[in-house]
């Protein structure tokens, strides 16, 4: 498996920081996945 770094500010990390039992970088991969299939889906309409 590859990793990749996203970087925040420190505003934001402080406000995810709030929510010590969240996974978040499985949350960010969930969110990928999503967007990825809409990305996908506009692709084969043409639209990207």
């Amino acid at each position: 498996m590859k990793r990749f770094t996203v970087s925040v500010s420190e505003e934001f990390k402080k406000r995810l920081e709030e929510y010590p039992d969240i996974n978040w970088p499985e949350v960010m991969k969930e969110g990928m996945r999503k967007r990825l299939v809409i990305l996908e889906k506009m692709h084969s309409r043409g639209v990207l």
